[in-house]
């Protein structure tokens, strides 16, 4: 017995939506790592030069909050959203993620702009969090694809 290719692509979105989860996960305790030596409670070890200078410069907060706040903050609300969409099953929940996911992409560039022409320094800690950005931002976009087909089955 095969599944029909609406419960196929359901089955893909579940997975995927789980995959955005773990990304998340690991995006925001990165992000809560470089808040806490933002606010002196964890000492910062990198492996590359560099984190400390971008963790200290005046791009390390934006309107006076710390960039890796944000960081946190954006991510758990990603890890909640994808988690709340592997137990409701709606468009609206992958729509919705991969909108932010798509803020967030856009900021990571910005970032890493400012970090290669600006700074003059790359954040080991900045790279990890921008790849977790990047593999919950392609799973949102291939779940969206697959809610779509299942919303939408071929006849």
């Amino acid at each position: 017995m095969s599944l029909s290719p609406r419960d196929a692509a359901l089955g893909r979105v579940v997975l995927l939506r789980m995959v955005m989860a773990v990304f998340a996960l690991l995006g925001a305790l990165v992000a809560l790592y470089l808040w806490l030596y933002h606010l002196g409670l964890s000492p910062l070890v990198c492996p590359i030069a560099g984190c400390e200078k971008v963790q200290k410069s005046e791009f390390s907060n934006l309107l006076g909050i710390p960039v890796a706040a944000l960081g946190v903050a954006a991510f758990s609300a990603l890890f909640v959203s994808s988690l709340a969409g592997v137990l409701i099953d709606h468009l609206r929940v992958d729509r919705a993620v991969f909108i932010v996911s798509s803020l967030g992409m856009l900021t990571y560039v910005w970032f890493t702009y400012l970090e290669l022409a600006v700074i003059g320094a790359i954040c080991f800690w900045c790279v990890i969090s921008s790849l977790m950005m990047l593999g919950v931002w392609v799973s949102s976009w291939l779940a969206l694809k697959d809610s779509h087909r299942a919303a939408n089955p071929v006849r």
